[in-house]
């Protein structure tokens, strides 16, 4: 074969005629663009909002490129960081985003990060370093006198193929994570939050994760410390995978509800696994509404625990077919719910005395169905004994069950 000379080898490029590689020859390389990088400034000064410039980061550089809250700097945020304009955009939380003390201005909004609709973002600290300060004290003080609306720190409505990961967030003035409005493919990762109070007026309302209308949601090695749900299972959620999950405080556990306050509320298709419980109410439960006109039917379908260390609980396991209702109006109005393919898996360790010797209370109305399995049950309370309170469960659970459930 006759190689062309140079200079037509040249000319005949510029026309498009020579596009495939000649034998053995290295291929061109193929150029890659380079992800925009906004490094948003901080005032410095906690009654000036740093929000504005973190929004116009995003807006600049958040069509695929990437926004950087470095480490050692904290950013004011006095007003809702909307994380409109990000299209998968990675924001990389180093430093640190502290909340206003403003509760008459929160309470306008729902949350103090907010994804709403927003498809393919990241958001993550590489470092470790990351901290969201929700600065939530005068929202606890304020709540010890009065109700009112607060905001959840992190809010995801709508959109899809979402990661957080690596960060922590603090003082909670509600809840720390919520999710509905059918979002799908959203992942937590490698997360810490942690409520207290400097005053004896307690944190209120400071569920770690609320997942609501959604499917597809991983929740995995994350670390709980609070004083409402660690995890709540809400209406409208499925498909949803717990893998490694620390809970602590004066925490509800993890929680499928509560159900059927107004609604034919569902829930399905949840996979709890590697879960160490510290001094909860409960390690894991699910939470029904009554029945009557006032309230609705609510269905829950295959939901497993699997792996559950119970560390100073009030029950290892609980029922409650009379969710924040009077025993009366309960006894008039059964619930009606339907508990399908419900499952208890290797649960081990030692309740506390409050409900000794009860380690499980599973109260079920003779209306409900109420299909639940207990395999591999070894949950003591303190003494060693191990009475598990039962009422109108379909079929043998798999335990000793003892007459006696309530709630």
């Amino acid at each position: 074969m006759v190689k062309p000379s140079l200079a037509l080898t040249l000319f005949l490029l510029s026309f498009g005629v020579l596009a495939a590689p000649a034998e053995n020859a290295i291929p061109d390389r193929v150029t890659l663009a380079k992800r925009a990088i906004c490094t948003p400034a901080s005032l410095g000064d906690t009654q000036q909002d740093d929000t504005p410039a973190i929004a116009a980061a995003i807006n600049s550089c958040g069509n695929g490129g990437t926004i950087v809250i470095p480490a050692g700097k904290t950013y004011s945020i006095r007003t809702m960081l909307d994380f409109t304009g990000c299209v998968n955009c990675d924001f990389q939380l180093e430093g640190t985003l502290k909340s206003s003390t403003d509760t008459t201005y929160w309470s306008t909004v729902p949350a103090i990060v907010y994804f709403n609709k927003i498809s393919g973002a990241k958001f993550r600290s590489l470092t470790g370093t990351g901290l969201i300060d929700g600065n939530g004290q005068a929202a606890y003080d304020r709540w010890a006198i009065e109700s009112f609306a607060r905001p959840t720190v992190i809010y995801v409505v709508g959109g899809m193929a979402l990661t957080f990961t690596g960060f922590t967030i603090k003082n909670a003035p509600n809840a720390f994570v919520g999710q509905k409005g059918e979002a799908q493919k959203i992942t937590y990762a490698s997360i810490t939050m942690t409520a207290a109070s400097k005053s004896t007026n307690l944190p209120k309302n400071t569920d770690g994760y609320d997942i609501g209308e959604s499917t597809y949601t991983t929740i995995k090695d994350v670390i709980v410390n609070n004083q409402d749900d660690c995890v709540a299972f809400k209406s409208g959620c499925n498909y949803v995978t717990v893998d490694g999950i620390t809970c602590g405080g004066t925490n509800h556990g993890l929680s499928v509800g509560s159900l059927g306050k107004d609604n034919a509320d569902s829930v399905k298709n949840v996979y709890v696994t590697r879960a160490t419980m510290i001094n909860c109410g409960k390690a894991v439960g699910i939470k029904l509404y009554p029945g009557g006109s006032a309230h609705g039917t609510s269905a829950v379908s295959n939901v497993t625990w699997d792996g559950v260390d119970v560390q100073g609980c009030d029950y290892g396991a609980q029922i409650q077919s009379c969710y924040a209702s009077d025993a009366s109006y309960c006894a008039s109005n059964p619930s009606l719910a339907t508990l399908s393919g419900i499952y208890f898996k290797n649960f081990k360790g030692t309740t506390n005395s409050k409900r000794a010797p009860a380690v499980a209370n599973l109260d079920c109305t003779a209306s409900m169905t109420c299909d639940l399995h207990f395999t591999s049950w070894a949950v003591k309370s303190p003494s060693g004994a191990t009475v598990n309170y039962c009422a109108n469960i379909d079929g043998s659970p798999g335990i000793t069950c003892t007459s006696g459930a309530s709630g």
